[in-house]
């Protein structure tokens, strides 16, 4: 007779991901982004996306750089998705901020929907 045996069955799930050397790439590139902000409302606006971008990057960067080398990319794209809402903003927050990284050929139009 046959004893009932539990077997441990784990998954693993293939996440997208980039190297904290991207991670930290794309950082620097948020703080080189920064500009100081002018005396009207759209020129604050995007100081307060572009300061939060690198804010919420460099917190990413803060708490995976020891524990892993890999973050998973939808981690990394929250960063922007939480900050832009128009497409006008796309390169000057998204696509300069990726500039010359292995991030460069994603679309952050996979991660968000923009608007007019």
């Amino acid at each position: 007779m046959q004893q009932i045996k539990t077997i441990n069955k784990t998954t693993t799930v293939a996440v997208e991901s980039v190297h904290w050397q991207t991670l930290f790439a794309v950082v620097e590139n948020a703080y080189n982004n920064l500009q100081l902000m002018e005396a009207d409302g759209t020129s604050s606006s995007y100081f307060v996306n572009s300061a939060n971008i690198y804010a919420q990057l460099a917190a990413v960067y803060a708490a995976h750089v020891d524990a892993e080398n890999y973050i998973a990319l939808s981690t990394v794209m929250e960063c922007f998705t939480n900050n832009i809402t128009y497409y006008d903003e796309e390169y000057s927050l998204y696509e300069s901020v990726v500039a010359n990284t292995a991030m460069q050929n994603i679309k952050l139009l996979d991660y968000t929907h923009l608007s007019n």
